[in-house]
């Protein structure tokens, strides 16, 4: 089990299978300790059906390591099961962080408003999106092909917190992790 006495305990809070997360947190680990962690569990809503899902990430002097645990409902094919994974990527892969804040109060510095919601993106290179749009030229009547128009991002992992989650401390813990994530890559680069 991880020995971060704060981290088993906000896991138990959180009440989603505590003790297969731990473990497979502690077996990413590796013997390291973790200087943050930030935990976000989840509730999907389908016709029918509720999906829970559980989302760790833990940093250490080396490593981001990203745990997800969610549940599949029982259905024709099979009985219900808990399906988790890990990775743990090495902090020197760590393209980018970036840290998105919404401010829905008074957006004035100073103001003593907190972020209505925070996101925050982590790319390493594993995962890239393609969007592509058909291309125009801006004139509606014109009938020629124009190509495609698109981006490609890259994010290995998003996160978002609102303001009002998680007891009103969610976003407030996300951008704590943040903070400490942006200052262990800069030492890591």
């Amino acid at each position: 089990m991880p020995r971060n006495r704060t981290l088993l305990a906000e896991l138990d809070q959180v009440g989603y299978f505590p003790e297969i997360v731990a473990e497979a947190l502690e077996t990413a680990l590796g013997g390291e300790a973790p200087v943050a962690f930030y935990v976000q569990p989840d509730v999907a809503f389908g016709v029918g059906t509720i999906g829970r899902h559980l989302t760790v990430v833990l940093l250490t002097e080396t490593r981001l390591i990203s745990a997800h645990v969610d549940d599949h409902a029982s259905d024709e094919s099979g009985p219900a099961a808990v399906a988790s994974s890990t990775e743990a990527v090495p902090l020197r892969r760590i393209q980018s962080v970036t840290l998105a804040r919404i401010t829905v109060q008074d957006p004035r510095p100073g103001s003593g408003d907190p972020p209505g919601m925070v996101r925050l993106s982590v790319d390493w290179g594993s995962n890239k999106a393609l969007d592509l749009d058909p291309a125009s030229c801006g004139d509606p009547e014109c009938i020629a092909d124009h190509g495609y128009s698109g981006s490609l991002s890259g994010e290995d992992l998003s996160l978002q917190a609102a303001a009002e989650t998680g007891g009103g401390g969610q976003a407030a813990k996300l951008t704590q992790f943040a903070r400490q994530l942006y200052a262990t890559t800069a030492r890591a680069a």
